[in-house]
């Protein structure tokens, strides 16, 4: 039972930020290392659920994988990929002396 409450605990604390992020179309203010970590580390701890058949952890880092991976990706996105474009479409190709 302890499982399931600290699974849905931890599942939700990411929900209103992907929320948000969406809502807003910003992500500037969320680190990309914490991103990456957190991912990284329940997709581990999903693992791990599987291996020892512990449903608790599966379920909940299933979900929170889902979640985390969707805000990563959408902060590559909006961060990395659109920033590279914008500055690819500014550079006229000159050199500056």
């Amino acid at each position: 039972m302890i499982g399931y409450l600290a699974g849905t605990l931890t599942t939700l604390a990411f929900a209103p930020q992907l929320l948000k992020a969406l809502k807003t179309k910003s992500t500037k203010d969320i680190s990309l290392l914490m991103l990456l970590c957190s991912t990284t580390g329940m997709t581990l701890w999903l693992y791990h659920g599987l291996l020892i058949k512990d449903m608790a952890l599966v379920l909940a880092n299933s979900v929170s994988v889902a979640l985390a991976s969707t805000l990563l990706v959408y902060k590559l996105k909006r961060d990395h990929f659109e920033l590279n474009r914008d500055t690819a479409s500014t550079n006229d190709g000159t050199i500056g002396l």
